[in-house]
């Protein structure tokens, strides 16, 4: 295997410096960003090979493919020597309200409707249902004790109700410092500007991209999005002003779409198949590219 870009480089350094690298979650990545458009199903020397670029080893893929199949996230199928893998039923279901989030044209949305959720910040069963069922319903987390719901269904209401969580309506002008504290967004801070400073240098070598080979653009485009979605998912679905002073989200979110259009058409050359018009079309919807050529 070629030795990746000096440009993309120091990303698959970071990924692996990030404690115990978890694979399994690299791999949904791969399914959500790369799979998916292209019919959803993959091939185990496919996976093998994108990984590989991100200095992956295969018995680490295995495993994660594994764990992934025996707790329902993805489907196994043989065909003769190889494996394929499409995300099973209940994948494809968490797939969905997460795509849309990861990328969505604006970084703040503007919720007709906020609601902010408040359990009890305490350990065992009654927290891991309160979890489980934001989660499911498309809410972020319990973080010590608050969720955030924007233009919840009455569905969703409903189960809020049932998980005994104290639900208010956030029509307000500013969120008290306690419920900042307690969303952890301090936190999110610091790894926004994190993220700006891993690939910041892509956009300043904007035109070495396109010299990228097609392996190390696809590779790059992961890593963008893995980086991304790790941040994006965990942050409450706030409106813009109800957010800190000088939040760095709307920029990250900026030069994310940024760099993903400037890595698209050279990471789609990776796949050995003539593009379709259904695969361009769910490209061309991300961070609302509509109007462009991928």
């Amino acid at each position: 295997m070629l030795a990746p870009n000096q440009l993309i480089k120091p990303l698959i350094d970071h990924l692996h410096s990030d404690g115990r690298l978890r694979v399994w979650s690299v791999v949904i990545t791969i399914f959500g960003d790369a799979v998916q458009p292209h019919g959803g199903t993959v091939a185990m020397s496919d996976l093998q090979t994108i990984l590989g670029g991100m200095n992956i080893e295969s018995g680490a893929i295995r495993t994660a493919m594994s764990r992934l199949a025996k707790e329902g996230w993805v489907d196994r199928e043989k065909q003769g020597r190889n494996s394929f893998y499409k995300l099973s039923s209940v994948g494809r279901k968490s797939f969905i309200p997460a795509t849309e989030i990861i990328y969505r044209a604006t970084f703040a949305p503007d919720p007709e409707k906020l609601i902010i959720a408040v359990g009890p910040d305490v350990i065992g069963h009654a927290r891991e249902t309160q979890n489980a069922l934001l989660t499911a319903f498309g809410g972020m987390r319990l973080r010590n004790g608050v969720g955030i719901f924007a233009d919840p269904s009455d569905k969703v209401i409903k189960q809020i109700q049932n998980a005994d969580l104290l639900m208010l309506d956030a029509q307000v002008d500013r969120l008290p410092d306690w419920v900042i504290e307690r969303l952890e967004l301090q936190q999110l801070f610091g790894e926004f500007h994190g993220l700006m400073d891993r690939f910041g240098p892509l956009v300043e070598n904007a035109d070495t991209l396109q010299s990228l080979s097609p392996l190390d653009a696809l590779c790059a485009r992961i890593l963008l999005v893995h980086g991304w979605r790790r941040l994006i998912l965990r942050h409450p679905t706030l409106p813009e002003h109800l957010l800190p002073k000088d939040w760095p989200g709307a920029t990250c979110h900026k030069l994310v779409s940024v760099i993903y259009k400037a890595l698209l058409q050279r990471s789609e050359e990776w796949w050995d198949v003539e593009q379709k018009k259904s695969t361009q079309q769910i490209l061309l919807r991300r961070f609302n590219f509509v109007g462009s050529e991928v």
